[in-house]
């Protein structure tokens, strides 16, 4: 087990983040209604989303806050599947496959603020211990998506 100095969660439900014990603090929020970050410029080393972008109605407000709150050399990790509550996800995700969503994904980042070196894994077509392959395409197992990016160093 890891165990970091700091480790912030925003989310909806005040009692999950609570009872996450990896956290040493939390802010529930919509981010839906406030996409705003409760950090200051340059806090944190990464910054990770996990299985909720596509519930996103404001991304491209959420990606400038995640650049912001990241310190230059930082990593943003988005993760997802296409598992999700249809009723809940904006309409672009539930019109679209695996891949698209991946695309989705890397527009957020591209259009949001200086990302740099985006880069895609389908981490559900992997193999060995620990991991359920998924045929191409996502069809049964575990379908699964990550994207990274790193904030971009800007010389003076």
């Amino acid at each position: 087990e890891v165990s970091y100095a700091r480790v912030a969660g925003v989310g909806m439900n005040a009692r999950e983040l609570e009872a996450n014990k990896q956290l040493t603090e939390f802010e529930p929020r919509d981010l839906n209604l406030d996409p705003s970050l409760p950090y200051g410029d340059s806090e944190f080393d990464a910054v990770c989303n996990v299985v909720s972008v596509d519930y996103m109605t404001k991304p491209l407000q959420l990606f400038k806050e995640m650049h912001r709150v990241l310190k230059p050399g930082g990593v943003a990790v988005m993760s997802f599947s296409n598992r999700c509550f249809p009723t809940k996800a904006v309409k672009v995700w539930l019109d679209s496959d695996d891949t698209g969503r991946m695309a989705i994904v890397a527009n957020y980042f591209h259009h949001s603020a200086a990302w740099a070196d985006i880069c895609a894994l389908d981490i559900g077509t992997l193999k060995g211990e620990g991991f359920k392959a998924s045929p191409p395409g996502g069809a049964g197992g575990n379908p699964f998506q990550v994207l990274l990016s790193s904030f971009a160093s800007i010389d003076p």
